[in-house]
C-alpha cells in the first residue's frame, strides 16, 4: 500500500503513487539488478537486524527513490545498498516479494491497484 515515507532516519521518500508503483515494478523484474536480504547483524554484535536491498547492476536505471537511498556497497557484487527495514518489510508483507533476487512478478502485480498497473509495468521495463 502506498505511503509517502518509510523509515525513521533518512527516510525513503516517494513523491507520488506513480513513483511508488513504478519502483515496485523495477524491484520485481528479477534481472539481477537487486536482491532483497535480511541481515541478522545482531548475531555479530550490532544493535539489530537490517532489511536491505543489495544493488548489483544497472545503477543508472534505478528509480529516484532508490537512488536517493544508496549507501556504499560491501563487496564486488554489491555496488550499493539501500537500508530501510520498514520498506523491505512492506515489500514482503504487503506485496509478496521474497528474499533473494527472483520474484514472482504476477503475484506482486496482483497486489497493485489496477489503476497503477501501467506504472508497475513501466518499472518492469526500465
Amino acid at each position: 500500500m502506498y505511503k509517502q515515507y518509510f523509515g525513521k532516519r533518512r527516510r525513503m521518500r516517494f513523491d507520488s503513487q506513480i513513483e511508488y508503483y513504478e519502483t515496485l515494478g523495477f524491484l520485481a523484474k528479477s534481472d539481477g539488478s537487486i536482491s532483497l536480504v535480511w541481515e541478522n547483524n545482531e548475531l555479530q554484535g550490532a544493535w539489530g537486524s537490517e532489511g536491505r536491498i543489495h544493488c548489483h547492476s544497472n545503477l543508472i536505471k534505478f528509480t529516484p527513490p532508490l537512488r536517493r537511498k544508496f549507501t556504499k556497497g560491501r563487496a564486488k557484487r554489491v555496488l550499493h545498498r539501500i537500508n530501510c527495514n520498514e520498506f523491505v518489510a512492506d515489500l514482503v508483507n504487503t506485496h509478496g516479494f521474497v528474499m533473494g533476487s527472483a520474484q514472482n512478478t504476477a503475484l506482486i502485480k496482483s497486489t497493485i491497484p489496477p489503476q497503477f498497473h501501467a506504472d508497475f509495468d513501466r518499472g518492469l521495463a526500465i
